[in-house]
């Protein structure tokens, strides 16, 4: 096709009188005339105009084509391969992606990978609360935490990651602020700190990434030696990605990350054993495409959710707002700006996966054992300190028996009991309603 061609299709397609306002003469250089962006706010006559301009320029150059909201993308560097474009049709991209793509780099460990995919994605989705899409990997050491951050990261743009070994308090309270860096955003970002340890979850700018809402967030920090407060200032929420081997996470952290726990069987290590691959270029430059949305719930299944979804406890209200958000990324990840039904079913199963409670947290080897020596008291009948440290076998002292027992009275695996008698205070233990409460978290299907 030439260019006597393209001022016949833009005739046909505009009509003669609008036409000839954009005919395209081989003297002049219309890519210069008829810009590729910046036509959102214009007349519908003009933007259509542009769009088919550009759309018969494409043709004439065997080119693939793009129009976004304000911007048309030309050439070989927005091609998608067909074989990803039927899969994303037919709604099998997702699954290809989670078992067999991100397989290459981790074998196994399905579930948390797609819930690490899921959340990543995530950060694409603008209208989301600031703690749905936080992930604390909790699982012993050795058992490829890192690794699988780092292989599922891969399939994300590096310039949208930022990780930074074992960091301090002090650093994250300086990283990025606007008094040193004023144009940065975290909006978008993912910010991977592995190893992480408690006092750095609950610092107060990571309080802030993980919950806060406002979009600037200050913070005020005490010098040392009483020399006075910084107050520091950053822009947005990065989507925050960790890993630790002993950190017991209280209800709080549970509230602003998803606990993704690992496959520790002997089955799974053997996978560890397998060679890894290099992912296809074209599922990462698809997953490198991906655009941010904001993206609606329809009332009608909005309804469905509200009337469907647990009321028992308080961690239900952020929990139900996360949902939300999961169903979102479903809609984003398949080029939509409104969820259907198909994206609902899918998101609450990996939402599921992503639930967890007090009894799903992995104990270290001491705590297992007080918590078996009450689960296996008669009637769970609450045991005082020394009746528990007699049914581990007096292998800690007692005082630090008392360390633990408060350890786990703070994640509220146990609780404490306190009675009087004959004049003198007694305190006994006993395990938590949360930590007996072995229910599956259950969601029904939804149909448009």
């Amino acid at each position: 096709m030439g260019l006597m061609d393209i001022n016949k299709e833009l005739e046909m397609a505009l009509g003669k009188e609008e036409q000839e306002k954009v005919e395209v003469k081989p003297e002049e250089k219309p890519e210069k005339e008829l810009s590729k962006t910046g036509f959102k706010n214009l007349m519908p006559l003009e933007r259509n105009r542009i769009i088919r301009y550009w759309k018969a320029k494409a043709k004439d150059e065997g080119k693939e084509i793009t129009i976004k909201e304000d911007e048309i993308i030309l050439g070989e560097d927005v091609r998608i391969d067909k074989k990803i474009l039927d899969l994303l049709e037919q709604r099998k991209l997702w699954d290809y992606i989670v078992l067999d793509e991100l397989d290459k780099k981790h074998k196994g460990d399905i579930k948390a990978k797609e819930v690490m995919f899921l959340c990543a994605v995530g950060r694409l989705v603008k209208n989301k609360k600031p703690y749905s899409f936080n992930c604390l990997v909790l699982a012993p050491s050795s058992s490829g935490k890192d690794h699988l951050v780092a292989s599922v990261l891969k399939l994300f743009p590096k310039g949208e990651q930022e990780r930074y070994g074992r960091t301090s308090r002090t650093t994250l309270n300086y990283l990025h602020t606007l008094d040193q860096e004023p144009d940065y955003n975290y909006d978008g970002k993912i910010l991977y700190l592995p190893e992480i340890e408690e006092s750095i979850l609950n610092n107060e700018i990571m309080l802030e990434f993980t919950s806060g809402e406002e979009e600037y967030s200050k913070v005020a920090i005490t010098k040392h030696k009483g020399a006075g407060v910084d107050v520091k200032e950053i822009r947005g929420h990065p989507e925050v990605f960790t890993t630790t081997a002993t950190t017991i996470p209280t209800e709080e952290i549970r509230n602003r990350y998803n606990i993704v726990g690992l496959d520790l069987s002997d089955e799974q290590t053997a996978r560890t054993f397998e060679r890894s691959e290099e992912y296809n270029e074209e599922i990462i430059k698809f997953v490198s495409g991906l655009k941010s949305l904001n993206v609606e719930i329809p009332d009608k299944m909005y309804n469905f959710i509200k009337k469907e979804f647990g009321k028992g406890k308080v961690r239900y209200r952020r929990d139900f707002q996360k949902l939300l958000d999961f169903v979102k990324v479903l809609a984003l990840f398949h080029g939509r700006t409104v969820a259907n039904s198909d994206d609902y079913n899918r998101a609450k199963d990996i939402f599921i996966n992503a639930f967890s409670s007090v009894g799903d947290i992995p104990l270290k080897d001491i705590d297992r054992r007080i918590v078996k020596a009450l689960e296996d008291s008669a009637g769970e009948i609450p045991l005082p300190a020394r009746a528990i440290h007699n049914e581990i076998g007096g292998i800690i002292n007692l005082s630090n028996l008392y360390n633990h027992l408060r350890n786990l009275v703070a994640k509220e695996i146990i609780i404490e009991l306190t009675d009087r008698i004959g004049g003198y205070l007694t305190t006994n233990y006993a395990l938590s309603e949360e930590y007996k409460d072995k229910k599956p978290f259950v969601l029904p299907n939804y149909e448009e």
